[in-house]
């Protein structure tokens, strides 16, 4: 194989041309970071970390015909519709049709079994799974088992899926693991992952396919205290687009604090990824009675060196924009050996452990960072779900 506005305030008009329907965040609240889990208030479902603004997406007035509703009272038996919705995930995306939206009810739908995204939608008709508006339903792998790769929350193998407004939490590996190419995952929580809680991957068999694993976007995402308890931190981060990949994969708006090794981990990559206007804070930093010896903790790892004998692995001039870290345990930016130097432009950060950039350059000028991680972590979205300005 070979970006931030201001803070939240009123909720504000639908947005023209989106149909989203706008509707502030609650605010959210941390705890003590050094060496502690954060202790914030969920938007909806009480489990920790900064609040989000509430799911939504295209307004009822957009909705189609095909539409589907799920619900945690719902029935399988249903036909789906927003008077008799249905009860299972895994059923409802595979009866949904490409231009139609899954909308998601309130409520906490306990799931055991990965849910796989397989099938594909079409460039102007995608696949959505979307929170209903004002809503955020929360998809809680809580009874899978810990540290298997068979045991992710949502497998997106498909292509052209949109995903908005969703919380994923307590998978046995990834939250939200994407081999497909094409796919959007916007305004989602991923946290309590037993691996990282988004992570871009093609599988080996698929190296060289510049198809997979390519041009997808994270869009304004939260991703906090994810760990492998089986690996004693080694694996969990928030965010990672690593090993196998293609090309035009984005991460944009997004957040990672309190995962046991990094914020965002692009090893091994050999095709550039671009991060723009996202914060890192306090990763390596996670409970007091879990082991982190494999830990790294730092904000943005950029690379790593090439596997010997592979060409589709390694070696990429990573792009970072306007990012910022926040007293990470290691490294705020780190090349990781990365045969590339990655190019960074109007970065920043505070208070991390081993300095804020260790074998890179910051060109293009420099973020001047105040903020504390905790301020960063509770830190309100705009209604769309915008990062407010670094302070």
């Amino acid at each position: 194989m070979s970006a931030g506005l201001a803070g939240a305030g009123a909720a504000a008009p639908a947005v023209a041309g989106t149909g989203l329907v706008a509707g502030a965040g609650a605010a959210g609240a941390s705890g003590a970071l050094a060496g502690q889990m954060s202790a914030g208030a969920s938007a909806a479902a009480g489990t920790g970390g900064a609040a989000m603004p509430a799911g939504g997406g295209p307004g009822p007035a957009v909705g189609g015909a095909n539409d589907l509703w799920l619900s945690p009272t719902g029935s399988d038996t249903n036909p789906g519709t927003q008077a008799m919705p249905l009860a299972s995930l895994a059923i409802a995306v595979q009866r949904i049709q490409p231009g139609a939206t899954l909308w998601v009810g309130a409520g906490t739908y306990k799931l055991s079994q990965t849910v796989p995204l397989s099938r594909s939608g079409e460039a102007d008709k995608p696949l959505r799974i979307f929170a209903q508006v004002g809503e955020r339903p929360v998809l809680d792998f809580a009874a899978q088992s810990r540290g298997s790769s068979s045991a992710r929350g949502l497998q997106i193998t498909g292509n052209y899926w949109h995903l908005r407004g969703i919380e994923v939490m307590n998978a046995g590996d990834n939250c939200i693991h994407i081999s497909g190419a094409h796919n959007t995952i916007e305004q989602v929580i991923t946290h309590g992952c037993s691996d990282t809680g988004i992570q871009i991957t093609a599988n080996s068999s698929e190296a060289g396919d510049d198809t997979r694993a390519a041009h997808n976007t994270v869009l304004n995402c939260d991703s906090y205290e994810n760990y492998d308890q089986a690996n004693a931190g080694e694996n969990a981060d928030g965010f990672a687009a690593k090993l196998y990949i293609g090309p035009g994969n984005v991460f944009r708006g997004c957040r990672a604090w309190n995962n046991a090794d990094d914020g965002w981990d692009l090893f091994a990559s050999d095709d550039v990824v671009v991060i723009e206007n996202c914060w890192a804070m306090s990763n390596g930093k996670i409970g007091p009675n879990q082991n982190n010896t494999n830990g790294d903790g730092n904000g943005f790892k950029l690379g790593g060196a090439a596997q010997a004998g592979d060409a589709n692995m390694g070696g990429a001039v990573h792009v970072v924009k306007n990012c910022a870290s926040f007293e990470n345990r290691a490294c705020g930016f780190v090349r990781n050996n990365n045969t590339q130097t990655p190019q960074l432009s109007m970065c920043g950060g505070r208070g991390d452990g081993k300095g804020l950039l260790c074998s890179l350059m910051n060109g293009g000028g420099s973020l001047t960072v105040s903020m504390t991680a905790a301020e960063a972590i509770a830190a309100k979205r705009d209604a769309d779900g915008n990062l407010p300005a670094v302070h």
